[in-house]
């Protein structure tokens, strides 16, 4: 079993739907008829949301076979000249702002 599973998982997430976002952009405008190409994106989300409380961990322990699985993930975008840490990183940043501005709606709703 993958020890940055839960890594994996809030990776693809916001890649997919970085991706998705793009797609939707291509002419402009975001549209009714773009909504199809986020719900994949979307049946993500909960694996993701639920997992991101682990990235530090696993990032802590992460060796260079965990790293190439994570290079993986992105490779299946089909870039030209992917940045493999970079879009890694921001991508990680992204999943923790999301899980921090979910609690911080949270916690205000009580």
């Amino acid at each position: 079993m993958s020890n940055v599973k839960e890594t994996k998982e809030c990776l693809e997430f916001v890649l997919r739907f970085a991706e998705a976002t793009d797609r939707a952009l291509e002419d402009g405008k975001f549209s009714f008829l773009d909504l199809p190409t986020f719900m994949p994106v979307m049946m993500l989300l909960n694996e993701a949301i639920d997992g991101a409380k682990e990235i530090g961990g696993e990032m802590a322990s992460m060796g260079e076979a965990e790293k190439k699985e994570l290079h993986a993930v992105i490779e299946t975008l089909n870039l030209k000249n992917p940045k493999h840490d970079e879009l890694a990183e921001e991508s990680l940043k992204v999943m923790a702002s999301i899980v921090k501005l979910v609690g911080m709606i949270r916690e205000a709703r009580k």
